[in-house]
């Protein structure tokens, strides 16, 4: 993974296959920033940008603190906002059996079987509408839900925990996890049910959070888009904390091999 240094500021940067699969052209993102002082940021940035133009970049992203440094030196260095996620964590998921009143009888929460997997792109592509790329009023509508279905066999392949909800025999909801990484206790990277059975939605989250006490799970991280208010209620009602802002920025370069 490149690393980018300018004095005090330094970031780590990666290509992105998964995105370029939908686009059709290269794409990266900014995985990691960290910044002493903040007249060293613009010129990291300018050496960021020189490398995207290398590697033909023409789709670049990245979440970060809320600073007004920050936000200034991205915005000078060609990057437009996109979209706000808040980071939350619950670190008593072993004291939440109080919970479990909130799951209604019928629905069943299972590890997903080979032929689940296409109902459940099915229900990214066509009930997910929240999150860094949706959020980008310049990415066409098909081109994030066919990245939606592509993030499924991703996480697939990376070995993640992937649950169906199930009623009657028909998928109706999922929830996608992992081991946090940094840190202790379990991220939770996807939940949601198809907009059809939304009532069922608390549901859900509530035998979620007694499947994780089961396994043991004692801490959980996630991530939600800031835009997603009704779930951001959800998790307050779950008892979670809000931990910090991260805003998105988005970049499109245009290059002569490879024009936007």
């Amino acid at each position: 993974m490149p690393q980018l240094s300018c004095r005090s500021a330094s970031l780590q940067c990666r290509l992105t296959p998964w995105d370029e699969r939908v686009f059709g052209h290269r794409c990266a993102e900014i995985t990691a920033l960290d910044v002493g002082d903040a007249a060293d940021l613009g010129p990291l940035l300018s050496q960021f940008n020189d490398w995207a133009a290398q590697e033909q970049v023409a789709f670049a992203y990245g979440r970060f603190p809320p600073t007004a440094p920050i936000k200034a030196a991205f915005h000078e260095a060609g990057f437009y906002f996109a979209e706000a996620s808040y980071r939350l964590r619950h670190a008593r998921i072993q004291q939440t059996a109080g919970l479990d009143s909130l799951a209604r009888p019928g629905p069943v929460l299972q590890p997903a079987q080979p032929a689940d997997l296409a109902r459940v792109q099915d229900i990214l592509a066509e009930d997910f509408h929240h999150g860094r790329i949706h959020e980008d009023p310049w990415v066409d509508p098909a081109d994030a839900a066919q990245r939606n279905r592509n993030w499924l066999a991703d996480l697939q392949a990376q070995r993640h925990d992937i649950l169906t909800y199930q009623l009657k025999g028909e998928v109706i909801g999922l929830h996608v996890q992992r081991t946090a990484a940094p840190g202790p206790g379990i991220e939770w990277v996807l939940t949601g049910v198809k907009r059809s059975h939304a009532l069922l939605g608390v549901s859900l989250w509530a035998e979620v959070m007694k499947w994780n006490r089961a396994q043991g799970v004692r801490e959980v991280h996630t991530l939600i888009s800031a835009a997603n208010v009704p779930i951001l209620n959800l998790y307050r009602r779950l008892e979670f904390q809000f931990e910090s802002l991260l805003i998105g920025f988005h970049r499109r370069y245009r290059h002569d091999k490879n024009p936007l």
